[in-house]
């Protein structure tokens, strides 16, 4: 049903069955759009948004946003101003200035890399369309933490969509998870959740507190899954302190040989389609490809005209 949004787990642990009924939930139990297919009308806070991906010259665009443009036009500086810290570094070890200067530029020439690879020219993704316009700060959220935040958890829900493991587009994976927390805040209808919305992307990422002052994990499903891709890239030193990495290790959430011996399905209890198990390992050895929103409504419509055509 469009514009169901789902429960929000409060606890910090998950079973692997939470964490496959939230990556096997379809687009259309999310999202609902406009007659024409161009906006969307649900959830309530993406209301207005473009389906495809918008540009400056497009009506949509507001003024005052920072541009991804602008934003990439720096790069050349960062790997220059790395090779330059390098020099100094090497030409003087104990200079903990230019070591530091190294680490720091260093650290945003690879930040650039990963935001290209998720947000530049050639992909179908702006930082802008995470929520509608009435939603986003006076700047946009065209900013570098902002953008890299979001551009990681998008390729580790990428690789997970590769396997056939995630059903919806990445994007609009995040999209649903980020309108849990936003839409709670929108006590009335024409209420903005811009000041807001920055925090939310830190905190369904962020981690729970300190060792003296635990907390739940905003997100709990939505880590629980980061660290599953994680699993599968042989990245999980990238998690916790040490004591931590043992109980994601041990946690059934990211115990993929448990999750591949899964005999049912875990939305139905019953057998798997075997054709749909082919279609996920057909799925999972071919190149990556955007199937968003678009995608999605395309199968469906080819669905209608097979069942519309009298010859079928």
């Amino acid at each position: 049903m469009a514009g169901y949004v789902g429960s929000q787990s409060h606890s910090g642990s998950v079973t692997t069955e939470d964490v496959n009924r939230i990556l096997q939930t379809s687009p259309d139990e999310v999202f609902a759009f406009s007659s024409d297919g161009q906006t969307y009308t649900s959830p309530r806070c993406l209301i207005g948004t473009p389906v495809r991906k918008i540009t400056e010259s497009d009506d949509y665009w507001k003024p005052g946003w920072q541009t991804i443009e602008s934003f990439f036009a720096q790069e050349e500086n960062e790997k220059k101003a790395k090779a330059e810290a390098d020099e100094r570094r090497l030409r003087n070890p104990l200079d903990k200035r230019a070591a530091k200067d190294f680490k720091i530029h260093s650290d945003n020439v690879c930040k650039h890399k990963k935001i290209r690879e998720i947000f530049g020219p050639e992909t179908s993704y702006h930082p802008n369309q995470l929520v509608s316009k009435h939603h986003l700060p006076a700047d946009g959220l065209c900013h570098m933490d902002i953008m890299y935040k979001l551009a990681c958890k998008i390729s580790d829900l990428k690789f997970l969509q590769d396997r056939g493991e995630l059903v919806m587009d990445p994007l609009d994976f995040i999209r649903w998870r980020v309108a849990l927390k936003l839409q709670p805040k929108l006590l009335f209808a024409a209420q903005s959740g811009r000041e807001n919305i920055r925090a939310i992307i830190s905190q369904i990422f962020e981690s729970p507190g300190t060792a003296s002052s635990p907390r739940p994990y905003h997100d709990p499903l939505l880590r629980a899954a980061i660290i599953r891709s994680a699993g599968y890239q042989g990245r999980l030193n990238s998690y916790g302190k040490p004591s931590d990495k043992r109980k994601v290790v041990n946690n059934p959430s990211t115990n993929t040989s448990s999750i591949r011996a899964r005999p049912q399905s875990t939305l139905t209890h019953r057998p798997v389609n075997p054709s749909r198990v082919e279609k996920r390992q057909k799925a999972s050895s071919q190149p990556s490809v955007y199937r968003g929103v678009n995608a999605f409504r395309a199968q469906q419509q080819a669905r209608q005209n097979s069942l519309d055509d009298p010859k079928h």
